[in-house]
């Protein structure tokens, strides 16, 4: 199954080959064996292997700078506690292997999908887009705090 057409995939390796100029990682956070099925919460997940799909479109459209690392939380919780994800599937950016901050939750389709490249690409370039007051702003958090933002359609 191909959760992105092929002409997509080419303008995502053609934007990617003038977009990206540093390293990007993408793990995917995932609990699979249930395909598409319906299930209780916390047995398996509908739309893992998709996700997992997804990451890889990504990183085969830019194998120079985007790696991607795959976690089975079923297998690994240990390192799912660590990094604080509590739902499948998941994908985080990073700018290397560590654990990325910037996470997607759930399938990355739809009104989401431009926000993943989007991230990724800010992540390679190291710029997080924000204007000087937003940055001032968070400079006088004392805390660390969770932003979360819901992509839907307007």
């Amino acid at each position: 199954m191909s959760v992105v057409p092929e002409q997509v995939r080419q303008q995502l390796k053609d934007r990617f080959d003038t977009v990206l100029s540093g390293p990007a990682h993408l793990t995917v956070y995932t609990r699979p064996g249930s395909s598409r099925l319906i299930l209780p919460a916390g047995v398996g997940c509908a739309t893992c292997e998709d996700a997992r799909q997804m990451a890889e479109l990504l990183r085969e459209a830019a194998p120079e700078k985007i790696t991607t690392d795959v976690v089975d939380i079923s297998r690994d919780p240990e390192r799912a506690a660590a990094d604080g994800i509590d739902d499948v599937p998941t994908i985080a950016v990073a700018s290397n292997s560590e654990t990325g901050r910037i996470r997607f939750q759930g399938l990355p389709t739809g009104t989401e999908f431009p926000a993943l490249i989007d991230a990724v690409e800010r992540v390679s370039r190291a710029e997080h887009g924000l204007s000087e007051h937003s940055v001032a702003a968070l400079a006088k958090l004392t805390e660390p705090a969770e932003v979360m933002v819901f992509a839907t359609p307007t």
